[in-house]
């Protein structure tokens, strides 16, 4: 048994991927004005709900009855998103592919989400220091 839950692994999974989308945000927002410069994008929902649910996206194949297999926290650990190029329609004259407005959007949906799991994480770590007190 141990103290930390898989929905707090899960959470905190979900944090660590969804800084490193904001790191690729920032990145795009970043270069708006650099010639060429390709907007990237990092998606991971669907890698996280798989890992969520025992299903990898990779297949694990065991030679022996008694080999482990990929299992708890590992699922969590082994999703690491896919960062793809943003498909752009009409590109400018510079050929740079940044949205300004919709990476804003984006920054901002992904800092909310980011917001909503690092609170629902602190009231779990509180619920555990409420019962370890209560314990005394």
């Amino acid at each position: 048994m141990t103290i930390f839950d898989r929905t707090m692994q899960l959470l905190q999974r979900s944090l660590d991927l969804r800084a490193a989308k904001q790191r690729v945000i920032a990145s795009n927002l970043a270069n708006e004005e650099t010639p060429g410069y390709r907007a990237s994008e990092l998606t991971f929902l669907d890698q996280l709900q798989s890992a969520r649910k025992g299903r990898l996206p990779i297949v694990l194949a065991a030679t022996q009855s008694r080999h482990f297999g990929v299992h708890g926290t590992q699922e969590l650990q082994a999703v690491t998103g896919k960062l793809s190029e943003v498909p752009a329609g009409d590109l400018p004259l510079d050929a740079n592919s940044v949205n300004l407005e919709l990476e804003m959007a984006k920054l901002s949906e992904n800092a909310m989400q980011y917001n909503a799991a690092a609170t629902i994480l602190a009231k779990r770590f509180n619920g555990l220091l409420s019962a370890i007190r209560d314990a005394r």
